[in-house]
């Protein structure tokens, strides 16, 4: 419990200092005003509704160089296999098995 009685002693002597100062400085003037104004100040805007518009943005280019370049290739060679792999996954039989034993979610089989 020592550490309590150091606070306290520590507490006192600086509630000891602020009277003691308060008691040898002198009283000070009243508060400095700076200024009159009483309220919200006024608006910085010169007018605080105004309407926003803005122009469309112009079409793009579609002949340039660069979006021919970066536009997808159409391959007929894949168009044509794309028909034969769905026929060929409509009659493929299902892999997946089902389940008819026991389901054991636990962590025992590890």
């Amino acid at each position: 419990m020592p550490i309590f009685a150091y606070f306290v002693a520590v507490g006192a002597v600086l509630i000891a200092l602020i009277f003691v100062t308060n008691a040898t400085l002198e009283k000070g003037g009243p508060a400095i005003v700076t200024t009159q104004r009483v309220g919200l100040p006024e608006s910085q805007l010169p007018n605080p509704t105004q309407i926003l518009t803005s122009t469309p943005a112009p079409a793009p280019d579609m002949t340039s160089p660069l979006v021919l370049v970066a536009a997808p290739k159409v391959q007929p060679e894949v168009q044509a296999v794309v028909p034969a792999a769905r026929a060929a996954r409509a009659e493929a039989p299902p892999q997946h098995k089902p389940v008819t034993g026991p389901r054991d979610f636990g962590l025992a089989g590890m």
